[in-house]
């Protein structure tokens, strides 16, 4: 089998399935550090790891005994992480974000700390939106942090919807360059 670099397998699947994907290009190493620098928590979930950009990012500051799920909709993303990130941190899921419990569930998990997510949102219908942003906010235990990487906020009034904690920052060394919102799951 031919080997693919991350970058062509990213190009090459955001060319296929452009709705899904959202980007022609990966996040930055910058980008992938503003998003990750708040994966400190035991246990943390990113949602559409791509090809491990930030993957990598939340490993280098994830505790030695912590716990990584990624969840993978694309099966060549899942397939290149599986291939390219050996840490036994990390459990990586190939399926969809609205089925983020019944991972959970696989590894015995109720409650999680920190949950990243770089889906494109803003192409997302309603509904969808809604299901997954809810069991965001399931999961995630009181205190909770949710972090949201977006380049036009076309999912921002959904997110405010479920999570009305929110901050934003902004990346410039991104291409193109990127919104982060920083949700806080409300103490209840």
């Amino acid at each position: 089998m031919r080997h693919i670099s991350s970058l062509g397998t990213f190009i090459s699947q955001s060319l296929k399935h452009f709705i899904k994907v959202g980007s022609f290009l990966p996040s930055s190493v910058f980008l992938a550090r503003r998003m990750a620098k708040r994966a400190t928590g035991p246990i943390v979930v990113e949602l559409g790891p791509g090809t491990g950009v930030v993957t990598k990012e939340i490993l280098r500051v994830l505790p030695s005994n912590g716990t990584l799920i990624c969840i993978e909709s694309n099966a060549v993303f899942a397939d290149h992480l599986k291939r390219n990130i050996c840490d036994e941190r990390v459990t990586i899921y190939e399926g969809d974000a609205s089925m983020l419990n019944d991972f959970l569930k696989k590894k015995g998990i109720q409650k999680v700390s920190c949950v990243i997510s770089g889906l494109p949102l803003g192409n997302f219908k309603k509904n969808l939106k809604r299901n997954i942003l809810e069991k965001i906010s399931d999961c995630l235990e009181n205190d909770g942090v949710f972090m949201q990487f977006e380049y036009l906020l076309a999912g921002m009034a959904a997110v405010k919807e479920v999570f009305p904690l929110v901050s934003l920052e902004y990346e410039f060394l991104n291409i193109p360059p990127a919104f982060v919102m920083k949700c806080r799951k409300v103490l209840k």
